[in-house]
């Protein structure tokens, strides 16, 4: 049962959340104006930058592409450098103009409503890191924003955050004035800027709540927006839907399964559960994984592989801790699956 350190080491195959990354296009734009804003110092932008893959000079470039591993990266630091609060520190970085495309579709929505379904539908062209998934239900209508990048939960709290100062500030544009009485949830603690965050927001904000949302009651849903333009909105869809195709889905689907592995230690999750989480079908989540030449048991596999490797090597477990751990019917199945793993050199 326990090998040692150096040949689970070898053994391990993690799922790898970078080189995902580093393959999904992302906004350069972000990237400036916070570095514009943070910046202030040749010091504070080394900083910022490190790790990066990128630098000042590919930045001063209107045609550079950025990757969503260098914005998790920038973010982190930010993160690091700036504080947790660095999302309320940069407000004009989520202001309506720096949407694109996304922007001009919501606003030229018939209604609130469908410009909401839009933000659920294309956020992730602004925003790939993210999962967005849209409920309507009797009384309002649920944005949820998930981040499923690999990073600190400091980072992927920011995340979530921006994104919900976006959506907010797109739906203020559309209302001119009208209350919307959006309710926020984030499912984390209330943080020491709270009252900033409720100052940004002009809404009623609930902490350690089962997931980060955005709700929109169906009345505000209605509201028509004096902006409506179908042709502006159609052109502005066509230009999203070819952002949405330079995204590798595939990719950024590996990354959001390992992800929730991670939130999920302790249930062994079934491809129709995985599924539901990740707000597809069974059967679209078998054709996207194997258009990318993988499948979800292999998936699986190598993550409970790397898990039961941690374990083996941290040696602080007993052989039924790990195997209830990892989901294993009894300590047997495990001991079966640790030799098919990490086989005697």
């Amino acid at each position: 049962m326990r090998q040692k350190c150096g040949i689970l080491r070898h053994a391990m195959h993690k799922i790898s959340h970078f080189d995902a990354q580093k393959a999904v296009p992302a906004p350069a734009g972000y990237i400036r104006a916070l570095l514009r804003r943070f910046g202030t110092t040749p010091e504070l932008r080394a900083m910022l930058l490190a790790g990066t893959e990128i630098s000042e000079t590919d930045l001063q470039n209107p045609a550079t592409k950025v990757s969503v591993f260098t914005t998790i990266r920038f973010s982190e630091n930010l993160t690091r450098v700036v504080g947790e609060e660095w999302p309320i520190q940069a407000l004009p970085a989520w202001a309506t103009a720096m949407q694109g495309a996304l922007e001009v579709a919501v606003r030229a929505s018939a209604t609130i409503g469908e410009g909401v379904e839009l933000l659920a539908r294309f956020g992730h062209v602004r925003a790939p890191y993210l999962s967005i998934g849209h409920r309507r239900g009797k009384v309002s209508t649920k944005l949820t924003l998930a981040c499923d990048a690999a990073a600190s939960e400091a980072t992927q709290r920011a995340m979530c955050e921006t994104a919900a100062f976006s959506a907010a500030a797109m739906m203020m544009q559309v209302a001119e004035g009208r209350a919307l009485d959006l309710v926020f949830w984030f499912p984390w603690s209330r943080p020491k800027y709270f009252e900033q965050l409720q100052y940004i927001l002009q809404s009623r904000l609930l902490f350690e709540q089962v997931e980060c949302a955005v709700l929109v009651p169906n009345r505000t849903c209605e509201m028509s927006s004096p902006y409506a333009d179908e042709k502006l909105s159609m052109s502005a869809v066509l230009e999203l839907e070819r952002d949405a195709r330079l995204i590798h889905g595939e990719d950024m689907l590996v990354v959001r399964l390992g992800r929730l592995f991670e939130r999920r230690p302790f249930v062994r999750l079934s491809e129709e559960d995985a599924a539901k989480a990740l707000g597809m079908s069974r059967r679209t989540l078998v054709r996207r994984l194997g258009e990318s030449g993988a499948s979800f048991r292999d998936l699986l596999d190598s993550y409970l592989k790397t898990r039961a490797a941690q374990f083996l090597s941290d040696g602080k477990l007993s052989r039924a801790a790990m195997a209830e751990a990892l989901g294993f019917e009894d300590p047997t199945s495990f001991s079966r699956a640790c030799r098919r793993w990490f086989p005697a050199e």
